[in-house]
């Protein structure tokens, strides 16, 4: 049996007494979104041209958009997306600003999805991450993701799980070093699971479960931290207690604004061959605010599930198959 490096994002409901409300599935070759009353809540974006699949846009329904895509500062940044920063000493993170590709590249390989009877989206999709446009590959992964329809409290949620093998040698995970190392600059640390915000998100607020504010939050462990718009929409990220680090600290950037649980934050990590590694997370998005013991209560309440939604397979029915794709370079 091959053993499976492996990193979970949930995004789920704060609220599952509420009824669900489906939305149109709209998809072709590359993109599947939803639709309610016209209006896309969601969209995931997965062109094998640009190798990172990545949600935008993304809100709650009546809601502000908020995710940003390829903003003129970071190009490279794509709403709520995953990458790494270095997999043994090459770049997968930032982008050629002409080509939009990186030096490493991340291949989308191939892309599956379902819909089932209430409306839920899911979609599997295998990636490669190479040193180079033509270079073997040195990890794999298996993606699931799972989209919820939306519920009467105007709330929906996205499973992600990201399953990360590492193949015949050893790969270490890098990123820009943090102060007080050699070389170190004030904005390292960052690498994995990410959301950029749109502009307009400076005006809102992040805190966190100790009660920081803003640049507070940032470098600070924490199981879960959230933000909230200037209108009330929220959006809460968690972590896991079974994620190694745990607590996470968070890299949050109001001024972007971007966060992320940075699980490189403090240190280079090594996974051997044939060894794994996971990580699980959820956020939630909300129609209205959520107080931090709103937050600690969805904590809590995620923790009590176990692994019950870890593991997302797709039915051998009421699937569509997208057929296999390769990175164009």
């Amino acid at each position: 049996m091959k053993p499976i490096c492996t990193f979970l994002l949930i995004l789920l409901t704060p609220c599952c007494c509420d009824a669900a409300r489906p939305g149109s599935v709209i998809e072709d070759a590359k993109s599947i979104s939803v639709q309610t009353d016209g209006t896309t809540l969601w969209k995931l974006n997965h062109d094998p041209v640009e190798g990172k699949p990545y949600f935008h846009p993304v809100r709650p329904p009546g809601g502000s958009v908020f995710t940003d895509l390829r903003p003129h500062d970071h190009p490279w940044h794509r709403g709520i997306w995953f990458s790494w920063k270095y997999i043994n000493g090459v770049n997968y993170w930032e982008e050629d600003r002409d080509t939009g590709l990186s030096h490493g590249r991340t291949r989308l390989e191939s892309s599956k999805r379902e819909t089932a009877s209430n409306g839920d989206v899911s979609i599997a999709q295998e990636l490669e991450y190479a040193p180079g446009s033509d270079a073997k590959a040195v990890l794999h992964e298996s993606r699931t993701i799972r989209i919820s329809t939306v519920e009467d409290s105007g709330n929906y949620a996205i499973d992600w799980v990201s399953r990360f093998q590492a193949l015949d040698q050893a790969i270490t995970l890098g990123r820009t070093p943090i102060p007080g190392e050699v070389g170190g600059k004030s904005y390292g640390g960052y690498a994995g699971l990410s959301i950029r915000m749109s502009e307009p998100m400076r005006r809102g607020t992040f805190y966190n479960s100790h009660g920081d504010e803003n640049e507070d939050c940032h470098g600070r462990p924490s199981p879960w931290v959230a933000f909230r718009n200037d209108s009330g929409q929220s959006l809460l990220f968690l972590d896991h207690p079974d994620n190694d680090p745990f607590p996470s600290k968070w890299y949050v950037a109001p001024g972007m604004p971007y966060f992320s649980p940075a699980v490189l934050f403090d240190e280079k990590r090594t996974i051997r061959a044939n060894q794994t590694l996971t990580l699980k997370y959820r956020l939630v998005v909300c129609s209205g605010p959520i107080s931090r013991d709103e937050s600690e209560t969805q904590w809590e309440k995620w923790v009590e599930e176990g692994d019950s939604a870890s593991e997302l397979k797709l039915e051998a029915d009421n699937k569509t198959i997208v057929e296999p794709v390769r990175s164009l370079d």
